[in-house]
């Protein structure tokens, strides 16, 4: 992808700032408006190199900034050859003299150089590659008199333009589409052939106005707000107000998101988290017996406390169950935590992992391909468990995403690595926004009493004696569930950008912790010391993870900190204040247990 950056208006509303001064070099909260737009640009990852599209009164000016600048992909400064305003060769024609100067045959992103967004272009950049089609940004505007001096737009429910004007006297709509596209590479040569045919020139929605009726062209309603520098009004309202590019959006409360696995350790948490900030959660979960299930059962009670929580008991290998869930509440984000886990038991149940992990993967792929082509309420982004038992017995440390991972010693780890591929080639073909999140084994309050911890936990309260594989030399990268969840909550409305649209994130505390020091602290905090028994490696297990987090502080800002002294203490808190609870019910109930 390259990027076009419109730069050869005269701004005269802004004379006499910028009279002899280009507007995008004007400084807004300590950077240009032209830096704002680049580094945001550059965050994306997508595009391979800039032009700057100006005229012959501004070309020293950018040549300078350029020479100056430091962008991770290359600036070139385009002078399209005029002096004044009224010579002006207006918006369209400058996007088809960098067109046919520097012969682009890629797709295009389309940005006047005098708008901020305080949200990231990679939003909009994710947009286009699930649309695969040309596309601008859309918001409403209520003023009539704005929408008579802007493109106005109306669209269908997949976003699709169905009819498009620039500055229209009777707006139809209150749809506006600010100067922010991508023309897709294939659509390029309707660039002449809409001037050709007298397609307007200067506005630089004109183009989309002619555009639509001869292809489709979907419109992305902003996740943000927009700051159209046009006068000095405006530019004083930008200084004061700007509050820069956040990396990520935060999550849109009107948007349903279903949670599979929502009876489950994570799946559970997220949903939590989600419903104390507002949002609208359907859960579905079969509530198996894998594990205790009155912890399930405990967690969908504290969940069905909350008014805009909705659960649906199903299995994911159930086609039909799957089927009825997105039909019946079209969610817009799927969050699939949902899965058979354990990397032991998978050794001695094998077809629950290919029932759950590969048939259920295929239901939830297949039904988030259904709803972007039903014509109904496409989902914009689908996250799914993955698992750094993917590493395997990976020497190389710490655990990149980028490393080989064809080499699982287990069926669970095959299963997951099944799925990231599963989610890559559903991507490719058809476009949907998938990220993969690798999470390195999660502790915390209402985990999963499979888990060495929490068996640890049971273990040493009744005096019994653990089980310490490998002679207690491991190493883990211990990472607590709210910090999960935290990167899970920043990633839900931010797609991947990148063509196809698939990421895989490593989600890790970055500290691996050895075995021992990990169960030391867990005494600490339980106050009881344990019997060890010292046993040799079990089948399928592996000598260390950890996790390379590089990716996740670039893209969103966050990365896992909380140390086991503190995770292990909450944990043990609301373990110890649970088993006291049980044994209080217990003793009113005239049952007892161990």
């Amino acid at each position: 992808m390259i990027s076009v950056i419109l730069a050869a208006g005269y701004a005269t509303r802004l004379y006499p700032l910028t009279e002899n001064f280009p507007k995008p070099l004007l400084e807004v909260k300590g950077k240009t408006i032209l830096d704002w737009l680049i580094d945001d640009i550059d965050a994306s990852g997508e595009v391979s190199r800039h032009v700057i599209v100006t005229n012959s009164r501004y070309a020293d000016r950018f040549n300078e900034w350029a020479a100056a600048k430091r962008s991770a992909a290359p600036i070139a400064v385009l002078d399209d050859g005029t002096t004044s305003n009224e010579t002006r060769l207006g918006a369209v024609r400058d996007v088809l003299f960098a067109i046919e100067s520097l012969k682009l045959d890629d797709d295009l992103l389309v940005s006047a150089g005098d708008n901020l967004l305080d949200f990231p272009l990679k939003r909009f950049i994710s947009y286009f590659r699930q649309k695969r089609a040309t596309c601008v940004m859309r918001y409403a505007e209520r003023d009539a008199n704005a929408l008579r001096k802007a493109g106005v737009l109306s669209v269908d429910g997949l976003d699709r333009i169905t009819c498009m004007a620039e500055k229209p006297p009777e707006p139809f709509s209150d749809w506006c589409a600010p100067a922010f596209y991508i023309y897709k590479k294939s659509d390029l040569p309707f660039v002449d052939q809409s001037l050709r045919e007298g397609g307007g020139a200067d506005a630089p929605g004109s183009f989309i106005a002619w555009l639509y009726n001869k292809t489709p062209v979907y419109a992305m309603e902003m996740p943000g707000k927009r700051y159209d520098i046009g006068d000095t009004e405006s530019y004083a309202a930008a200084q004061n107000d700007y509050p820069g590019v956040n990396k990520y959006s935060q999550h849109d409360n009107a948007k349903t998101v279903l949670v599979t696995g929502a009876a489950g350790f994570i799946g559970f948490h997220l949903s939590r988290r989600l419903l104390e900030s507002g949002a609208r959660i359907v859960g579905f979960d079969n509530v198996n017996d894998y594990y205790d299930v009155s912890l399930k059962h405990e967690r969908l009670r504290i969940l069905n406390k909350y008014g805009r929580f909705t659960f649906v008991k199903g299995d994911l290998a159930d086609d039909g169950a799957v089927r009825r869930v997105f039909d019946a509440f079209k969610p817009r984000v799927v969050a699939h935590m949902g899965a058979q886990a354990g990397v032991r038991y998978s050794i001695t149940n094998p077809r629950a992992y290919i029932d759950s992990n590969l048939v259920g993967f295929f239901n939830i792929l297949e039904a988030v391909r259904r709803a972007a082509e039903s014509g109904g309420s496409p989902v914009e982004h689908l996250l799914y468990a993955s698992s750094s038992s993917v590493y395997g017995n990976q020497q190389k440390v710490p655990f990149s995403t980028s490393d080989d991972v064809s080499e699982p010693v287990s069926l669970y780890a095959a299963t997951k690595k099944s799925n990231e591929l599963m989610a890559y080639s559903y991507s490719k073909l058809y476009g949907l926004p998938v990220t993969g999140l690798r999470f390195f084994t999660v502790y915390g309050p209402y985990g999963r009493p499979d888990m060495a911890y929490y068996s640890f936990a049971e273990k040493i309260t009744r005096g019994d004696s653990i089980q310490v594989f490998n002679n207690g030399d491991m190493y883990r990268d211990y990472t607590y569930v709210d910090d999960v969840v935290g990167c899970i909550v920043r990633m839900l409305d931010n797609p991947p950008a990148c063509d196809p649209p698939a990421k895989v994130y490593n989600i890790g505390n970055h500290r691996p912790e050895r075995l021992t020091d990990f169960i030391d602290t867990l005494e600490n905090a339980l106050g009881a010391k344990a019997a060890r028994e010292y046993m040799p490696m079990q089948p399928g297990d592996v000598y260390q993870t950890y996790a390379d987090v590089t990716d996740l502080a670039r893209d969103f800002d966050y990365k896992p900190d909380t140390p086991i002294t503190t995770g292990l203490k909450r944990f043990a808190d609301w373990y110890l204040n649970r088993k006291s609870e049980q044994k209080r019910c217990d003793q009113s109930t005239g049952f007892h247990t161990n």
